[in-house]
């Protein structure tokens, strides 16, 4: 069979709210392109919000509740197919050009070939020298305390990205006899937030202040109180502005993948698809939350957008979507042998212009440890409605009609109690048992400081990990914004 050739450029931490002609408009003609011509997934969902979880689930095609991976520190086991080793296994190169986040010694999952490494943690010890190399930036990759860095100027991610993309254009140059598939992982727009000083100054003069800051922590549950983060206003304002900068800079790039592919397919006897994710929001300052890790919208919702060959053009697709579904509309498209045990479902019917159930289910969920042990949180979204429930931690249900209710203002919990009960035994089919979870994370913990002993041992292998240079990594101080 004469399998297309496949590009999908996957970005780090973007909000489709984020964007043009989205709730906060953001200067991104390539998208707006990408979209026009092909087909958007305007309701699709993260498996987990958080990095790691999203990915891994998205690979897999599973939940993390079946996979057991909840953390940036969890692996994938090498034993668990991808939806990678079903298009190598007919024909395909599967090459990964940047970020995946794998942790481990397996840094490939089904991938045959990787062009540039990862920016993040490639094992799991934390080796001292990150922080000399990541110089002031050395604490901003973790959401808590993203906020002590904002501004115009240069970043590792900013450096990282451009690594990225040239690579990839540098490949797409080259001849490749088998079809392609091609993953560009870059970083942004994940924190830090720090975006080049014109597209910074750009934003700052247009941004509004973020939704529903200064809450009182009181009004929140215990859950959501531990991932609020107090910042002034102008930093606030500036991590808007940051993030909108970096968004754009990423359209830029997206645009860049896009014609390298488009010139390396012309001529190629094969067809070729492009596609456009997240593997999860960020809620840059909404409700005092800096990153993911909730199941708010700008947290939890992700891009999705494909765009090829037999691809309906402009079609928008509304009913909920998962990150889950990516491996099988992939393969089915491809005309490869789809995943057999996937949680997700094949959306290669939408592309054709085919409806898709309204009336699906889609779930997202996340576990962490607390001071008073683990707590479980999970979403589900069908029609309308998106619930919300947490375990191991005092908190009410949520309820929200996010159609009429976007900004997730008013919980309905109380006042619709027969929706409630249906949401909630939709959510008890697949919640995992708390105590066998908790088996596993404690395997899992144990694991983990076993393969630290063990590198320590051995020696690190950070070849596949991208180190920055410090003294190329600053930030403008003219439009350097003091944070935490």
């Amino acid at each position: 069979m004469n399998h297309p050739d496949i590009l999908l450029f996957m970005s780090d931490q973007h909000a489709p709210q984020f964007m043009g002609g989205a709730e906060i408009p953001v200067d991104t003609p390539n998208l707006d392109v990408l979209r026009r011509e092909g087909t958007s997934f305007n309701e699709t969902y993260t498996a987990c919000p958080l990095c790691v979880p999203a990915r891994m689930a998205m690979l897999s095609g599973t939940r993390p509740s079946h996979t057991g991976i909840f953390t940036n520190v969890d692996t994938l086991p090498d034993t668990q197919p991808t939806f990678l080793h079903h298009l190598a296994a007919a024909g395909y190169e599967t090459v990964l050009v940047g970020r995946m986040h794998f942790i481990g010694q397996d840094q490939r999952h089904g991938f045959t070939k990787r062009i540039a490494p990862d920016i993040t943690l490639v094992t799991w010890t934390r080796p001292e020298h990150i922080k000399a190399e990541r110089g002031v930036f050395a604490r901003t990759f973790a959401g808590k305390w993203a906020p002590q860095v904002v501004g115009g100027g240069e970043s590792p991610v900013l450096h990282y990205d451009e690594l990225v993309i040239r690579a990839a254009e540098e490949y797409l140059t080259q001849s490749h006899e088998k079809p392609q598939f091609i993953l560009v992982g870059t970083y942004g727009p994940h924190f830090p937030y720090v975006a080049p000083p014109e597209l910074f100054q750009k934003y700052w003069d247009r941004v509004e202040l973020p939704f529903l800051r200064g809450q009182a922590p009181e009004a929140l549950n215990a859950y959501l109180r531990a991932h609020r983060v107090e910042a002034t206003e102008e930093v606030a304002r500036g991590v808007r502005a940051a993030y909108c900068g970096m968004v754009e800079c990423m359209d830029g790039q997206i645009g860049r993948v896009r014609a390298a592919f488009d010139a390396f397919s012309a001529g190629r006897d094969r067809g070729k698809l492009f596609g456009y994710l997240s593997d999860h929001g960020d809620q840059a300052g909404e409700r005092d939350f800096y990153g993911k890790e909730t199941f708010f919208e700008k947290s939890v919702k992700i891009p999705l957008v494909l765009a090829g060959d037999g691809v309906a053009a402009g079609h928008v697709e509304t009913a909920p979507a998962s990150i889950l579904d990516l491996g099988p509309t992939l393969c089915e498209w491809a005309g490869v042998e789809t995943p057999a045990d996937a949680d997700g479902i094949s959306l290669a019917p939408a592309l054709a212009g085919a409806a898709m159930d309204k009336a699906r289910a889609v779930y997202s969920e996340y576990m962490e440890k607390g001071t008073d042990g683990y707590r479980y949180c999970m979403m589900l979204r069908r029609g309308a409605y998106k619930f919300i429930t947490y375990r191991g931690c005092e908190a009410q249900d949520m309820l929200f009609d996010v159609k009429a209710d976007p900004l997730e203002q008013h919980n309905l919990a109380d006042e619709e109690p027969a929706l409630l009960a249906q949401f909630r035994a939709l959510a008890a089919r697949v919640s995992p048992v708390p105590e066998e979870y908790e088996k596993n994370q404690a395997r899992q913990a144990r694991d983990a400081q076993l393969f630290i002993a063990y590198e320590q041992a051995v020696g690190l292998d950070e070849s596949e990990r991208w180190r920055e240079n410090p003294t190329t990594a600053r930030v403008n101080p003219e439009i350097c914004i003091a944070g935490l």
